[in-house]
């Protein structure tokens, strides 16, 4: 009679364990928590192999975690296992095949799933993915895609990847081990790091901490301007905010709060390439329904009310926004438009204020499983993204993509290169100022590391653009770049040299303009006259030889006669804003004084210039 209790005894504790552990994982799966779920559900395997409802709710875990040879395992027996599935089961099913790319098997089971239809819009547009999948796979794009190797990337997560426009620099985050907190979140995984890796002969070296932003909490980093001197950094608190901190030197600044944070969801930033506007993500919620905002940005530094930027939001989520170095292109992660599943990559074109159509990136960059947290170089040739490929080195990895040779190149040029002191040959921070020459309007300032002199500045094409580099104690320098659209890419490598303030230091006005032959200063001539105004205003006691030059075509005579008229007509202007004219002596060269070889035309437009020097 004991032997029967005992043997009756043994299945119902079994059977208590089952639903122990069952509840254990419904727990953790609701926390977010999907590791400690896959273990408490396998606990179930491991006792009972035929127990359908652990196979379905394992199922879920790697659905989740983007498994699908290992979703569709647990899926198929959960259903197999069960007298009479449930819709869930075949739900369950139906998203493994889909995450598998086995999309008409997918269709066959949703459909299944929803006998009834009762969720009939949820369902179609599933069914619509699947359809979109088979026509991205059957045209791929001409991409490949690597992941980044184990030295970048660890056994856990590693996301939010971002670049530098010239590839020398990548952030991301991370929750490898060695995080700067000590505890674990709430999800079983350490807390998140930013994490910055240097490229060395085109391949990334070891990842650094970056320690000045990492506390014991969450830090992200969630967007970097293009030179890499400035970043947005996300915090939990207040439902979820945006922060900025600058690079001073070797040193990140204290990340301050953006001013258009509210109580609801801000993350993933990204800022134009002129500094002017931020594209954002927010939600009310951190799991409501997130969308892409922007806000402008005065050149006394306020930001404006965040509006929806039309025409890329849907009734699903919208992630991850990257403004592309052109300024005019903008990609963005979608679970809706056109969509193979999950998340995928899209671009859009700005025209004036009306976006294009969002357009998929299509296979292999995106597939059915999310694509997300996409960056691209200015030259459009690699791009970044993170995955939860299988076959990974962890959780989520970072990859690279050797993008498909685009229809045509972006339009712009990358100026890059140092700034230095021209006695002491030593790297100096300097503000940069980018101005439009034709409105005389500020298009974009940055400033170079004070540390390594650095500097990077995108300028995208159909702007006469004049730049200015500026230092307490120097003269400042001044570059002109004219861009046409329609001439593509061009990157530029420049040394810049500032010279002191003090008696035979020259500097050449690059952007005063005169028509051919003529000595009359056209209106884009305006930005560079004035900031010479302001320098001989700051400098009370400064005196100036205005010079003018020109290249050795033509009668010698003629084009000293001519270089001496353009030279007064600068002493003229700077009279008129108010300097003495005892501080004011003008001369011309004519072609006596060249710079650069008159062999070439661009030795000779270099020889055709004015300039000034301290007396």
């Amino acid at each position: 009679m004991k032997k029967l209790v005992l043997i009756f005894f043994i299945p119902c504790l079994l059977w208590a364990q089952d639903d122990k552990w069952l509840k254990k994982g419904d727990e953790y799966l609701e926390q977010g928590n999907v590791n400690a779920a896959m273990d408490a559900y396998q606990k179930v395997l491991d006792a009972n192999a035929s127990h359908a409802q652990a196979h379905y709710k394992i199922s879920l875990c790697y659905i989740e975690a983007s498994r699908p040879s290992k979703a569709l395992e647990h899926a198929n027996k959960a259903v197999q296992l069960s007298a009479k599935p449930s819709g869930q089961m075949y739900f369950a099913l139906a998203s493994a095949l889909h995450l598998d790319h086995q999309f008409d098997k997918a269709v066959e089971y949703y459909k299944k799933s929803d006998p009834g239809n009762t969720n009939k819009k949820a369902i179609s547009k599933l069914m619509n993915e699947c359809a979109f999948g088979k026509k991205y796979i059957s045209n791929p794009e001409d991409a490949k895609i690597t992941n980044a190797g184990n030295l970048v990337n660890s056994d856990q997560h590693e996301y939010l990847p971002y670049m530098t426009a010239d590839r020398s620099k990548l952030f991301f985050t991370s929750r490898r081990s060695g995080s700067t907190g000590a505890k674990k979140a709430p999800d079983g995984m350490l807390f998140e790091d930013i994490y910055m890796c240097l490229n060395k002969g085109g391949a990334w070296d070891a990842p650094q901490n970056v320690k000045d932003l990492n506390t014991e909490g969450h830090d992200a980093c969630v967007g970097i301007s293009e030179d890499g001197q400035l970043m947005f950094v996300y915090k939990g608190s207040n439902g979820g905010d945006l922060y900025m901190s600058e690079l001073k030197g070797k040193q990140w600044s204290k990340p301050e709060p953006l001013p258009f944070n509210s109580p609801g969801f801000e993350s993933t930033a990204t800022l134009s390439p002129d500094g002017r506007t931020i594209y954002f993500v927010y939600a009310a919620t951190a799991t409501g329904n997130r969308d892409i905002y922007m806000c402008s940005r005065t050149v006394g530094g306020t930001w404006s009310r965040p509006v929806k930027v039309p025409g890329i939001n849907t009734e699903y989520d919208e992630d991850s926004p990257f403004i592309h170095p052109d300024g005019k292109t903008l990609y963005f992660s979608s679970k809706g438009h056109s969509s193979m599943g999950g998340y995928d990559i899209f671009s859009s074109e700005r025209n004036g204020g009306v976006w294009s159509t969002p357009r998929n990136l299509g296979y292999p960059i995106n597939t059915a499983g999310d694509e997300l947290y996409f960056v691209l170089s200015a030259d459009a040739k690699l791009g970044f993204y993170s995955s939860d490929k299988e076959g990974g080195f962890g959780k989520q990895d970072l990859y690279s993509i050797r993008m498909p040779v685009p229809d045509k190149s972006p339009e712009l040029e990358l100026l890059t290169g140092v700034v230095k002191d021209a006695s002491t040959q030593k790297a100096m921070e300097a503000t940069i100022t980018v101005t439009d020459n034709e409105t005389n309007e500020i298009v974009s300032k940055v400033r170079s590391n004070g540390s390594d002199g650095k500097y990077l500045v995108a300028l995208p094409c159909g702007k006469n653009y004049g730049i200015a580099v500026e230092q307490e104690g120097h003269l400042f320098h001044s570059e002109h770049v004219e861009l046409d659209c329609g001439k593509g890419y061009k990157e530029v490598k420049k040394e810049i040299t500032l010279v002191q303030a003090k008696p035979g230091a020259k500097v050449v006005l690059r952007n005063i303009f005169f028509d051919t032959g003529k000595s009359e200063i056209r209106k884009e001539s305006g930005g560079e006259l004035q900031k010479l105004v302001k320098l001989m205003k700051q400098n009370p006691g400064l005196r100036i030889e205005i010079s003018g030059h020109t290249d050795d075509i033509g009668d010698a005579k003629a084009n000293v006669v001519l270089s001496e008229e353009r030279a007064q007509r600068v002493l003229a202007y700077l009279q008129a804003n108010g300097i003495a004219r005892d501080r004011l002596v003008a001369k011309g060269y004519g072609s006596a004084q060249p710079i650069a070889s008159n062999q070439t035309e661009e030795g000779r437009q270099q020889n055709r210039r004015t300039e000034f020097k301290i007396l």
